[in-house]
Formats: C-alpha cells, structure tokens, sequence
C-alpha cells in the first residue's frame, strides 16, 4: 500500500519552489491548516511518498521517510543558501492513500523574484540522471555543507561554531578530493612509468633482454617513495585545476584553510590571556583566518557546482573572487620592485597596496622592515587618501613603532586617519588591543593615545 508523509516547515525567505525528485513532491504554499499563526514568507511543504509492506504501520513510514527527508533538506537548502534542518519547527501528517499518485513534471524556482528555473532544471535533471553511487556522494556533499551552514547560521551573533563550521565545510573539500584523487595516482604512476622507461632505455642503455623487467622494478620504487608525497594540499589543488578554480589566490586560501583544520581537527593547546572584541565564547582554534564563513561557504558551493557542472552559485562566486589578496609570492615580488604611482596600478597590484600588504604584515608573513620602502614611496602621495589610510593603518602604526627615520610622517598619516574618521578599528584604543592580540607591542601608538592626540 502507498503511504504519503507530508512536513510543513515555515519559510524565512520569499521564495516559490515547486519540483519532485525520488517520489518526493516539493512546494510551497502561502498558508497552513497545521500552524494556528501565519508565516510571513508562507510553508515549504514536502510530500514524501512510500510503498508499505501490509505488515507495516504508518508509524514504521516515518522512520523510512527521513533518509528521503534530509536528502530533500540538502537540495533546498543548496538553492536557498540556507540551512533548513530537523529542528525547525514544523508539522506532519501521515496517511494511506488509495490511488497511485501523479507527479508534475513542473519545475519551478523564483529566489526573492528572480526566477531561478533554469538553475533548478540543471540540479534535478543532474540528480535524475546520476548513478546510484553518485548519488550517495551527491548527497554526502549536500548533509556536510547543509551542517556546515547550520553552524555558521548558529554562530551569527555568538560565535559558537564557527571553527567547527569551518571544519565541516572543509570535509566537502576532503571528500571530493578523495575521488578526484584516483585519477591523480593514474597520472602520477603514468608520469613515473614513463621517467623509467625513458632513464633505463636513454641512460642505462639497457636492451629488450631486461629492460621490461628493469622498468618495473624502477617502477615499482618510485612510486613507493614519491607516492608518499601525494598529500591532502595535492589533492585539493589537482580537485581545483580540474574545476579551473586554480590560481594563487585559491592556492593561498587552501594553504590557510589547511593550518585551519589542523589546529581544528588536532586540537592543539587554545589558551591565551588576551582577547579582541568581539569577545568568543571559548578560547578560538583558528586565529589566522584568511577570508569570513561567508566567503568560505560560496567557495565551496562553487566547488559542488563545479562537481556536478550546474551554474546555481556562479553569481556569488563571482561577486567574492575579485576580493581575494594578491598571494604572498607575488605581494613580495611587487614591494621589491620598481615604484608606480597609484593611478597606474593594475587591479592586482591595487589590491595589494589597499590592504593586502597589510594583511601580510599583521599575519607577520611579511615583515615591517620589508614593506619601509614602499610605504615611504606611497605616503608621499596619498597621506590624505582615506582609503589608504583606511588599509593601510595597521602596517603603518607598527613602521611608526620600529622605523625611527620615518616616525614624523608615520605620525602625520596616524593623525590624519583620526581627524579623517576613517581607522577600520573604530577607536585606535581597540586597535591597539587587536595587535596586542597578535603580540605586537605599541608604546608609542598608546603614548599618542593618551595624550589625546588620537583616540
């Protein structure tokens, strides 16, 4: 007999969505008989049909529903970017039904009154179409980045999970890079069979006689030793030269995102005796974090779609990764360089001047003395300029704190980014915790301080 479970779960965002996947029918309606109070943005109803057995109760249907159920989950959160999960409140029925249900082939998908049809098209017809082992990693993918935004969702204002958010998220990284992974091991054992050939064939000089025997034995160690350095970096970084997200920027992002999981997943020693507002529930394991949860979760749902070649975050990820900082390599090869003026900057170099360089500076990736000659090159020119003084502030107090020789200019552009309102930290009394935080120390940033000559 067929069985129908239906969930009705209030909506927090204007959308419309109407499709079916795997005997399931997805929509939305703007009221409910279940909830005695209105919802705003009307009810996500998902109608879950089952085959029982006559032995088998309605009771029993709830409980083979939910893996259907959170799969359900999975897709729409991944269209709505947000987290729809098992503790929302919601309401459901259950029933016996007589007649073989019919299912519209509509589908329908209108985001805050964009209609995203088209996008929607490509997930189910990609789903529709998808080996059953594909399927189950699909949706592997689907749960780890759904948790991860439920955490980071949970964290808005408390800070909670957001290393654990960050660890989730880096598991979808983890699991696709295992599959692509195979087909790096077949390039890499098809690169060392070709080196022996070619050494014990060109500089052996060995004959037919041995040479089959000799190329597998060479073979046969280097694998066992280069194949060791097939590491999590290198599968990553191979994951995203298949999907053309390979550049330094990404390169530098993973690089963090590593040390990140690290001191996540190892959970090293987190004591510290200082703390920067706003203040964390718990002692942090990342404190060097490259880019916001924000940046990371449209990275790797871009990373998803890339998997299952559908477009439905290409708009977000396009609008993050001009953001992205000039990687270190290039940043140090920039301020060693010949000096240009502003105006005449690349888009590259612009992001290294308006922040980039600071940022290096702060992570102690470059270090002050480095960056003296270019910034005695610039402040020269744009000591008035708010949005240099704005990127700039944290790499110019600690020159103020260690280069002697600039120190009045350094003074100059301190007072200025205070008359001008425009320091990032707000007060200059809270950026100064925020470089103690990083165990930098600024007597003379605090001497300014209280005499009032900057606030």
């Amino acid at each position: 007999m067929q069985s129908i479970i239906k969930k009705y779960i209030p909506l927090n965002k204007k959308i419309e969505l109407l499709f079916n996947f795997d005997n399931c029918i997805v929509e939305t309606v703007d009221s409910c008989e279940a909830f005695e109070t209105k919802s705003e943005y009307g009810f996500l109803v998902i109608s879950i049909i089952l085959e029982l057995k006559s032995y088998e109760s309605l009771t029993d249907a709830a409980a083979f529903a939910r893996p259907k159920y959170l799969n359900i989950l999975g897709i729409v959160s991944f269209l709505i970017d947000k987290p729809i999960d098992v503790f929302t409140q919601s309401s459901q029925s259950s029933e016996i039904v007589d007649e073989n249900l019919v299912f519209s082939e509509t589908k329908k998908f209108i985001d805050e009154d964009i209609d995203k049809s088209k996008l929607l098209n490509q997930l189910i017809n990609t789903l529709n179409m998808s080996e059953d082992y594909k399927i189950s990693l699909i949706f592997s993918l689907f749960d780890r980045w759904r948790k991860a935004r439920y955490l980071e969702k949970e964290s808005e204002e408390n800070f909670l999970y957001d290393d654990e958010s960050t660890l989730s998220y880096f598991h979808v990284l983890e699991l696709l890079s295992d599959i692509y992974a195979k087909q790096l091991k077949k390039d890499a054992d098809e690169l060392i069979k070709e080196f022996s050939s070619k050494f014990n064939s060109d500089i052996l000089s060995l004959n037919n006689t041995i040479l089959d025997s000799k190329n597998s034995e060479t073979t046969k160690l280097l694998k066992s030793i280069l194949n060791k350095d097939i590491t999590v970096y290198s599968k990553i970084i191979y994951l995203l030269k298949e999907f053309k997200l390979y550049n330094n920027e990404t390169i530098q992002w993973i690089k963090n995102l590593i040390e990140s999981r690290n001191s996540v997943a190892h959970g090293r020693r987190v004591y510290y005796n200082k703390a920067i507002y706003p203040v964390k529930p718990f002692y942090p394991l990342i404190t060097n974090e490259l880019y916001s949860l924000e940046f990371l979760r449209i990275f790797i749902a871009k990373v998803i779609c890339s998997h299952l070649k559908i477009d439905l975050f290409d708009d977000k990820w396009n609008k993050i990764k001009d953001s992205f900082l000039t990687d270190e390599f290039t940043t140090k090869q920039f301020i060693k360089g010949d000096k240009t003026a502003i105006k005449n900057l690349s888009k590259e170099e612009q992001k290294i001047i308006f922040g980039g360089l600071n940022y290096f500076i702060v992570s102690k990736k470059i270090s002050v003395k480095e960056s003296k000659d270019i910034y005695e090159f610039y402040l020269k020119t744009e000591i008035e300029n708010k949005d240099f003084l704005a990127s700039n502030i944290d790499a110019i107090v600690l020159l103020y704190e260690s280069i002697e020789c600039m120190e009045e200019i350094l003074k100059e552009a301190i007072i200025n980014t205070y008359n001008y309102d425009c320091n990032p930290h707000c007060k200059f009394r809270d950026m100064m915790y925020y470089l103690d935080y990083h165990n930098f120390k600024t007597p003379k940033l605090e001497s300014l301080i209280i005499k009032n000559e900057v606030m």
